[in-house]
């Protein structure tokens, strides 16, 4: 018997991982509705042509070869321009395109922690962090958001958690799960606290231009002000509706305090060669082109999640806040009983035929009874997806 490593067993990632249990029941003839993962594309919506052309154009006549482990020029240059115009300026050597944002918070989270080195991070927030950090011997360090108000998070509780040995704080703006948006201001104070223990400020805004309300100013804009270091991830994944294609990439800004650590994550970035050059293409156009798609996706973005939080409101034993960006739900559980969100949300699985996502797999409290549900059905989907789900919290009273 080949034993795999210890380090794997410390990998976890709930999004992929309760997919499983789904899976089994579907071999035995089940019908399953998933509700689990962020994939536009599972739901009907398709990328603009005008990215979808270029890349066509690109396997047929231009470069797919390896391309620099940083990215391809162009596609850099397009970055640094974007950026730019945020009132982030940026130069294209202080980019590294990815493998989608994941693959970014990776090489950068590999490049700066030790073992034993800790990291602040978001509760509820996306799960890749945690999971990278424990694979890597690190410390997660929860901040958390406050359900009740909009989960905001705590400054002051933020710098209680600040010691010696830590080494980065994460924000997710606006958030995956809850679809929180945190304001400029706190934003802000977070920096200054980073500035002020020369902290490394990891901003994950994959999100932040699919807001319903106003978005969130890139961390690297409001740094200017401040001096913390910021690494910006970012994606096409969800803006343009590409997930398959791993379109990703980080900034660096104030990059003279973060010289060796660019050095360190460009020396790993080509250990993995490079991010597939044919999907770079699409990052110019992506980024300079026409963007009036994104205003409609997220028009019908809003016209969901209306329908999905009325619909949670008529359940009864569940409840949700009004998320301001992405497309995700934190559903509460208002009576778990004796059971944890993860059992809940299998048993919800089996009767329901619904997979969702349990909340502790995004850092909650397991007792504390929330799970996420993605919102981008249609109305005729979700309708069905959450009167199932009403019945069986009918079925539990």
């Amino acid at each position: 018997m080949i034993s795999p490593s210890i380090r794997s067993a410390q990998f976890q990632y709930a999004i992929r991982n309760i997919v499983t249990s789904a899976e089994a029941l579907e071999r035995a003839g089940r019908h399953i509705i998933y509700l689990n993962i962020g994939d536009p594309q599972v739901f009907g919506f398709r990328p603009p042509a005008l990215i979808v052309e270029v890349v066509q154009r690109a396997l047929k006549d231009n470069f797919t070869g390896y391309a620099h482990s940083t990215g391809l020029p162009e596609a850099k240059i397009a970055i640094a321009n974007y950026a730019s115009n945020l009132g982030a300026p940026t130069d294209p050597a202080d980019i590294i395109v990815t493998s989608g944002a994941s693959e970014g918070a990776d090489l950068v989270m590999t490049a700066l922690l030790n073992e034993g080195d800790e990291v602040l991070l978001p509760a509820p927030g996306y799960p890749i962090y945690p999971a990278i950090t424990a694979r890597l011997g690190a410390t997660a360090c929860y901040y958390h958001l406050d359900a009740g108000n909009n989960w905001q998070p705590s400054v002051d509780e933020i710098a209680s958690l600040i010691n010696e040995r830590t080494r980065a704080i994460v924000l997710i703006n606006p958030n995956n799960p809850t679809g929180s948006v945190t304001p400029d201001e706190t934003t802000i104070q977070v920096l200054s606290l980073a500035a002020e223990h020369e902290l490394v400020v990891i901003s994950d805004e994959v999100y932040r231009e699919l807001c319903f309300v106003s978005p969130p100013t890139s961390a690297a804009v409001l740094t200017a002000s401040v001096g913390a270091p910021v690494i910006t991830l970012e994606s096409l994944s969800k803006t343009h509706l590409i997930p398959g294609w791993r379109v990703g990439w980080m900034r660096f800004s104030d990059s003279v305090k973060m010289r060796e650590l660019i050095a360190a994550t460009t020396r790993l970035a080509g250990g993995r060669l490079c991010s597939p050059t044919p999907a770079q293409y699409a990052i110019k156009p992506a980024l300079a082109g026409d963007r009036s798609f994104m205003s409609d996706f997220v028009r019908d973005l809003k016209a969901r999640r209306d329908f999905a939080v009325s619909q949670i409101g008529n359940i009864r034993g569940l409840s949700c806040s009004t998320p301001q960006a992405a497309f995700y739900l934190m559903v509460k559980v208002d009576e778990l009983g004796c059971s944890t969100d993860e059992l809940f949300v299998l048993e919800m699985l089996e009767r329901s035929g619904v997979l969702v996502v349990h909340g502790s797999g995004f850092g909650c409290d397991p007792r504390a009874g929330y799970f996420r549900l993605v919102y981008l059905a249609n109305e005729e989907l979700l309708r069905f997806a959450l009167a199932n789900i009403g019945s069986f919290m009918d079925s539990r009273v």
